[in-house]
């Protein structure tokens, strides 16, 4: 059932449109722990950018929302999408598109221990 549920909100919220400094893929689980966190800073324009995360180590946790925000500037415009993996998963492949010159976006995921 879980499983289910995972793949159809992957289906679902598999490319979000950022019109704001943040997006959210998944709901928060008042069980959810912060599992991995990183910091991109950028100098010049990229066109895209890809943040993989693979679990390591003896806990195993699905991951049940990652959140991406860019501290740089109000409205990104840009996209952020899941490639592989994501919600219901314990690895996963986001692609940041259009960052702009200056940027620093953090990537925060959110997952429940098995």
């Amino acid at each position: 059932m879980a499983y289910t549920c995972g793949l159809l909100l992957l289906a679902i919220l598999s490319s979000a449109e950022v019109t704001c400094n943040c997006v959210q893929f998944g709901m928060m689980h008042f069980l959810a722990v912060p599992i991995y966190e990183t910091e991109i800073f950028t100098a010049e324009f990229v066109h895209f950018l890809d943040v993989k995360y693979k679990q390591k180590g003896s806990m195993v946790f699905h991951i049940n929302m990652i959140l991406v925000i860019d501290e740089s500037e109000m409205e990104w415009n840009g996209q952020a999408s899941v490639v592989s993996g994501g919600i219901g998963y314990n690895f996963t492949t986001l692609r940041l598109t259009y960052i702009p010159k200056v940027a620093k976006v953090t990537v925060v995921i959110y997952g429940i221990p098995r």
